[in-house]
């Protein structure tokens, strides 16, 4: 599992946070922080 939480980590970072953190105030801020960054300033 190590290698493919690598991975999911790298295309989609939300997916590593879900998968090692669980659903709760991390995943919900790196979405938030996931879409500010893919959004052009």
């Amino acid at each position: 599992m190590g290698f493919w939480r690598i991975v999911f980590t790298i295309i989609l970072p939300p997916l590593g946070v879900l998968l090692g953190k669980g659903f709760g105030w991390a995943f919900i801020l790196n979405i938030i922080l996931t879409l500010l960054g893919y959004i052009p300033a």
